[in-house]
């Protein structure tokens, strides 16, 4: 009866909409899984994390839960033929929980994911200046520079002042910033004109919104490995510090990061999935989605070193040059020759401080990656409007694929329920309900805000998420049926490296990842970086209520599952 029941499930199997081609499929995946982590958030645990080292366990953890995961949710979505909700339900009824569980964090990401779409957009508009707003401080005369810009750099404070202007805190900073209103609103008309059409809208979009910034990459990387001080920049991504693979941390941001990239738990992989030809080869393209994903990581990391390189370069001699009389000065009768003394300092410079300069500014997280190193960088180019037009342009693409496949789980979940609504009304009744909860990171401690939902919103219950389903598939499913699916839908029956890894190494792997998660959460008192616009540096602040919150985010996913589960099993 176990097949009976899998055979004549899908009596919607020609009224279901279907993917043009494979190749616009295989777009859309891509371009739902290479986002903007690939570019900021894979460096930013790179440089963190040792460098070159941090690839061995990154490496590993795509063998160990990346491949096994992303197959399993391809092949349930292709072979079953619903969004996320209709899966888990059609493999157990208790399991609904699972599938709005992904719903959640898909509408909880793709709230604040908007709000980096508007500061991209922000940016976007503001490079189409032949001298760019951040190159330079704005003056209160002719003379003096306003004070919060002189104490840190243009970019900083174009970033914190014009951009965001932040608040100290995150208590003090309730006002609306109205400038960034407008761009997340803007930000959601377009991820609403792109949805609306379904998914034969945004599979054309995809050709462009994902092959496009893999041009852009290509030219970031020739243009960045001729700059001055690049070289210095990729070699040291690629020193390894091996101490750190003793961190357990390490392993998890690895673990966390896969999670991340692919979009594993989100149910968009299921959603997108379910639209395939029923006898399609999903085996393959896991391993390709997940394989160029993989690269395309590591691609981004080795442009965004050597653009880093080339800023700690400039910044060296820039403070080589401003020390140079300093350093005269302070050698009286001592008559050495100028020369001797630049190639004394640029020697001391470059052995011992030259990559402290790195360090220093690699040290801004996340978006600060791409909004104040980059942007630093980019002023230095010749024809810089243009390279910052290209850059963010690209982002903006990036983004906006992913954010079409997080909120395109919601849609096919919607529809696939049965309730009787327009494509067109769903789409705009989600965009306008996220924009105005949005409004928390369009204020001015919303980047606080964003900060958490980043950091809390998804890891922890990604992860919960993917352990229900392998031993969903696993353990009530069963491996045997679920072989015999596989071998009818892609011809082969799978190898030992996908039944062992179902059935033990992921799941084991998925525990502990989850504990080491919950234990790092408790361990030291949440703090978050406030700007101080008196000294134009970050203090480490204490978070007031983030443990609420943190709990309130993490629950508000995970609860749907044992809730639905106790709601179904009582009939309510």
């Amino acid at each position: 009866s176990d097949d009976s029941d899998m055979s004549n499930l899908s009596d919607d199997k020609d009224t279901r909409p279907a993917w043009d081609n494979k190749l616009q499929y295989l777009m859309a995946a891509l371009g739902f899984a290479v986002g903007l982590g690939n570019i900021w958030r894979f460096p930013y645990l790179c440089k963190k994390n040792g460098g070159g080292a941090f690839l061995i366990p990154y490496v590993i953890m795509l063998f160990v839960e990346g491949y096994p995961l992303y197959y399993l949710e391809l092949a349930v979505g292709q072979k079953i033929r619903k969004g996320t909700i209709g899966v888990w339900t059609h493999i157990h009824p208790m399991l609904g929980g699972v599938g709005i569980a992904s719903n959640v964090i898909s509408l909880l990401i793709g709230l604040y994911y908007n709000m980096i779409l508007g500061w991209a957009l922000f940016y976007f508009f503001n490079s189409f200046q032949a001298n760019l707003p951040w190159a330079t401080c704005p003056r209160i005369n002719a003379t003096h520079a306003i004070p919060e810009c002189e104490l840190s750099s243009p970019t900083n404070y174009f970033w914190y002042r014009d951009t965001l202007d932040i608040s100290h805190t995150i208590e003090d900073g309730g006002e609306q910033n109205w400038r960034m209103v407008v761009v997340l609103f803007v930000a959601w008309v377009i991820v609403f004109l792109g949805m609306n059409k379904g998914i034969k809208s945004s599979g054309k979009v995809m050709y462009f919104a994902t092959l496009f910034p893999y041009i852009v990459l290509i030219a970031f990387f020739i243009r960045g490995m001729t700059l001055d001080g690049a070289i210095d920049g990729v070699k040291y991504m690629f020193s390894p510090d091996v101490s750190r693979l003793k961190d357990a941390d390490v392993w998890r941001e690895a673990a966390t990061q896969i999670f991340f990239s692919l979009g594993l738990g989100y149910g968009s992989i299921i959603a997108y999935s379910s639209y395939n030809q029923p006898k399609n080869n999903c085996r393959k393209d896991a391993i390709f989605v997940a394989s160029a994903n993989c690269l395309t990581s590591i691609f981004a990391c080795v442009t965004v070193f050597s653009i880093l390189g080339f800023k700690a370069k400039t910044r060296a001699m820039d403070c080589f040059e401003s020390n140079k009389m300093l350093l005269l000065e302070q050698q009286p009768g001592n008559y050495l020759d100028e020369n001797l003394l630049n190639f004394t300092f640029k020697e001391i410079l470059f052995e011992n401080n030259y990559w402290k300069l790195l360090c220093q500014f690699t040290n801004v997280e996340g978006p600060g990656l791409a909004f104040i190193a980059f942007t630093e960088a980019i002023i230095k180019f010749p024809a810089a409007p243009f390279w910052s037009i290209l850059f963010f342009f690209m982002l903006l693409n990036i983004g906006m694929s992913s954010e079409f496949g997080i909120l395109q789980t919601v849609v096919t979940s919607v529809l696939d329920s049965g309730v009787k609504i327009s494509k067109t009304l769903l789409t705009a009744i989600m965009c306008s309900g996220m924009f105005v909860v949005g409004l928390l990171f369009s204020q001015r401690s919303g980047s606080y805000f964003l900060d958490i939902f980043d950091s809390y919103s998804a890891t922890l219950a990604l992860v919960t998420i993917a352990l229900f389903e392998v031993l969903a598939v696993s353990y009530i499913y069963k491996i045997s049926r679920f072989e015999k699916d596989l071998k009818e839908m892609v011809g082969v029956t799978p190898g030992y490296y996908w039944t062992i890894s179902w059935r033990f190494t992921c799941p084991l792997a998925l525990v502990i990842i989850l504990g080491a998660s919950l234990a790092g959460l408790f361990r030291k008192p949440l703090t978050y970086s406030g700007w101080n616009p008196a000294t134009a540096t970050k203090d480490k602040l204490l978070f007031p209520w983030g443990v609420v919150l943190i709990i309130f985010l993490v629950l508000a996913s995970v609860a749907c599952i044992p809730v639905y589960a106790i709601l179904y099993h009582y009939g309510v």
